[in-house]
Parts: C-alpha cells; structure tokens; sequence
C-alpha cells in the first residue's frame, strides 16, 4: 500500500474514537456541586419510570450517526427490582472512499436505590469487537472483565467511598442533576469505557438563551462540559433533554425521534462526506520525504500538557508565545546497544490492559522474530521490519490491543505502535509510545509510533518501516490510550510554518 495512503486512512481512527467517547459515556460517579459534596442525586427521578430520546449526529451539517438513550424498568434478579439504561452510538462514515458503519451499545442495570449492579458494553465495527462488562463486587469495588478476539483480561477499580456507581450519559436527561440552576457547577468522575479508566468531567450552568428547535423558539439552559480539555456545549429544555449538542470542530448532536433516524440512516448512504480531511495541519513547504536529517519549524496552538522535548526533539518559545522545534535524525552506534534483556527505563517494560507483554503468544512470536539476538537495537529492528511486513494496513475503528493485533493482522499506526510495544517488552526491550504528526503530501498528519531504549531512545516506525523515524515525524504526547485522547484538543488549533530543513 502506498505510503501516503496509509498515513491518510490511519489518522482519523484516533479521532473516531473520541466523538464516540463524548457521545457515550457509560459511567458518572460521586456528582460534587459547586457549593457542597452531596449524596448520589438519583439519576431517575420517583415519578418517571420510562425515558427515551434520540439525537441525530452531524458532521459539517451532514448526518453521520444517532445517538438513542432510553430508561425503563428492568427486574435485575429475583427479587430485585430495579432500572435498565441502554444506549446505543451508530456512526457510518466515508474515510478515503471507504464506508465505515460502527456501533456502541451500552447497558446498565440499577436497583431501586440507583446503585449500580452490573453493566455492558460492544464496541463494534464488524470484523473488531471490543467488550467490556461490569459488576459491582462491594459497595467500593468494581470489577471490569474485558473480552477482545476471544482473550479476556479482567481488572478492579476501587472507589473512593460507599457510595456506589450511578449511571449516566452527557447526553442523557439532565435530570440528574436535580433543578438546574444558572451558575451551578458540578465536577464528576466517569469512567470511561475506552481507556478502562475513571477521569475528570465539569459540567457548568452558563446561561439561559432562546434556541429555534423544531422550528420553533425554546428556552433552554446552556450547559457547559469540559474533558481533557476540550469544551462541549448543550441546550437542555426544563424537562432535561437535550435538544442540541455541539463538540466542536463541526460536530453537532440535535433532538429528534425514531422516524428522523431512519430518515437520516438514508441521507448516511447518499453522502460523500469525508473524515479524513478534519485530520491534518497544512505545510506551507513540499517537504522531500527521503535524506532528511534535520527539520525546524514554527507551531502554534499548542497549549501546556504537552510532552515536545526528547532525544531528538528540541523546543524554545518565542516572544510571540509560538514554539520553535527543531528535530535532528538519529544517529545510532549499533555496538553501544544494550543486550536483552534491558535492566534500565523498567517502568517502559510493564503490560497494560491494551499492551499484553505478558501473553504466551506475544512471548513466543518475539522469541521467534528475534531469535537468537541479544543486541537491544538489531532485535527491535527485527521486531520492526516483521510488523511493517506482516500486518496490513488498513484503517480499523476499534480500541488497538496487541493481543486484538495479532488475531487479525491488520491495523493501522495504533495497532501497528501497541503490537510493537508488547513485542519487544516481552523479551525485555523498554517502549514507549508517541502521537503527534507524520508528513506526507505536503500536509501533517495525526500519527502514532514507538520509541524503544537500547541504551539510548530511538524512534522506530514500524507502519511505515522505518528503523530510525524520519524527521517529519513530530511529538506531542508520550502514553497509551489513555493519554493519547488529549491529541484531539488541538483539532483545529495547530499551525505548522516550516523555516529551515536539510
């Protein structure tokens, strides 16, 4: 597959991925107002017993999904009473002519005091299915069985105090909150179904305004969320609902019903709407892609949090407030390399829920990549050239797992970086992972890659080949998935001015 291609298929996943975190999520807990700590508000209230809404997705004003919650009573077991909350995120979109249809069904059950009992949920995107279930082990401890291509890995989560999990989604009735008030902020944790993690969520009541909704004028509260930085605004009616929904960047979520849907699942088929192009920062120089050794360019819109400096990547600010990077290519002495295993940087060696280092079967592919290589760097490079050569590159809309990888052979820099990562920590060689931009067509691209420690930090590119990255190949972030979502804030935000390159 041509190079440039496949930069352009891979940089959207990664994106994909977020608005259907923001559109979903599955678990809210401990609600903290502005003005005191309360008890879990219940996420039904006593006199509604059944809630159903849809919510129409749309991107640059064309439909690309729905969004459908719905709440009904649900006897949980016998004897137990109690509430079943469903929903379901369907997105169908065209990336570079390819139509992609992707589900998120999500369900919680709850008893009659709103305390969580268990939950589910599928990602799925025909040949990747990710699931993920629930279930509350005490009042503090929740246990999470993921289950990918067949291997189940399970994890505990403690929480901070009895007051259980209560359910709840952005995009469901607001009337969660109890009476919504101007000025009221409440700040959450939820736990975020993709990363396997609970993270940080602020809702803040900004305003009152008249909006035209279903061709009439609707007074509706402006309500305000914010995570990992990125801002999300909703206009929520008396009753709680959400009537409209903008992320940002061209997306908008709007109130609708059943026969919307279908009408837009129609609309879905017919339209030509490309995702890819929301994905990329243009160069105002045609960079050569080959013999580059060093590469100085001026960005802005990058705000704190992100992590530009390592070995090959240096920043200054100027008086403007812009960053100045300048990236030298690395040089590697293949007789100063450590030998497997590597005994420093121990903390890049460990597995996490989507770099199962660990596995048997990850364990006896690296053996056999490898062979008999004790040299860190030749054995990376093995690792690298077996990636680049055996798994097809192809756009996939799923969660990477290494493990998920291996089954399919097939991914796009996600799981290409992951699969890398898990391989190599298995015999002991330090990895970490990088997000940030790759160039191609005189455009950057949103990319992910690893860097491996041999004694000294190389960054490798295992989707492109490349056994030492090339210089176009610009950091923002080093983490798994977890960390990677932040990239998404800078949609939009990034200008890149080329001055210098050799």
């Amino acid at each position: 597959m041509d190079e440039n291609n496949t930069l352009k298929k891979i940089s959207v996943i990664l994106i994909s991925i977020f608005w259907m975190v923001m559109m979903g999520w599955l678990i809210s807990r401990e609600v903290i107002s502005q003005n005191r700590v309360t008890a879990y508000q219940p996420f039904l209230s006593k006199n509604t017993l059944i809630s159903d809404q849809w919510l129409g997705i749309y991107f640059n004003n064309s439909p690309v999904g729905f969004v459908h919650t719905c709440i009904e009573p649900h006897m949980i077991d016998k004897g137990i009473s109690g509430y079943r909350i469903v929903n379901r995120t369907w997105m169908n979109f065209l990336l570079l002519r390819k139509r992609n249809k992707v589900w998120f069904n999500a369900q919680a059950f709850v008893d009659e005091n709103y305390q969580l009992k268990n939950f589910d949920f599928e990602l799925n995107s025909g040949v990747h299915i990710m699931k993920v279930e629930g279930q509350m082990l005490k009042k503090r401890l929740l246990e999470v069985t993921m289950t990918s291509q067949g291997n189940i890995s399970k994890k505990k989560i403690q929480l901070n105090d009895d007051r259980g999990v209560v359910i709840a989604n952005i995009i469901s009735p607001f009337s969660s909150f109890g009476v919504l008030k101007v000025g009221r902020r409440y700040k959450l944790r939820v736990f975020n179904p993709f990363s396997l993690q609970l993270e940080d969520l602020e809702i803040t009541v900004s305003g009152k305004e008249s909006i035209l909704h279903d061709q009439k004028q609707v007074e509706a509260y402006v309500l305000k969320s914010n995570y990992r930085g990125l801002e999300q605004t909703a206009w929520v009616n008396e009753s709680g609902e959400i009537l409209r929904e903008e992320t940002g960047l061209g997306w908008v979520l709007i109130k609708g019903d059943a026969n919307d849907v279908t009408s837009m699942y129609k609309n879905m088929e017919k339209s030509d709407l490309e995702l890819a192009e929301m994905v990329s920062v243009a160069s105002n120089i045609i960079l050569p892609r080959e013999g580059l050794s060093f590469l100085k360019l001026k960005i802005r819109g990058i705000d704190e949090g992100f992590e530009l400096e390592n070995q090959r990547q240096a920043v200054a600010l100027t008086t403007e407030g812009e960053k100045i990077i300048t990236i030298n290519k690395e040089r590697i002495d293949l007789s100063q390399a450590l030998s497997i295993p590597v005994k420093e940087n121990s903390d890049f060696l460990s597995a996490t829920d989507f770099i199962q280092s660990e596995n048997k079967e990850i364990k006896r592919l690296a053996i056999r990549i490898v062979n008999n290589e004790k040299n860190a760097y030749s054995a990376a490079k093995k690792i690298n050239k077996w990636l680049f050569e055996n798994i097809r590159k192809v756009p996939v809309v799923s969660i990477p797992s290494a493990i998920d990888v291996l089954k399919t052979k097939e991914g796009d820099c996600n799981e290409h970086t992951v699969l890398f990562a898990a391989l190599a920590r298995s015999i002991g060689i330090p990895v970490k992972l990088n997000v940030g931009f790759a160039y191609t067509s005189g455009r950057f691209y949103y990319h992910a890659w690893p860097s491996v420690y041999t004694g000294v930090w190389v960054d490798m590119d295992p989707t492109f080949g490349q056994d030492i990255a090339d210089v176009t190949h610009i950091k923002l972030i080093e983490g798994d998935i977890d960390k990677q979502l932040d990239i998404v804030r800078l949609l939009g935000r990034i200008k890149l001015e080329v001055i210098e390159y050799k």
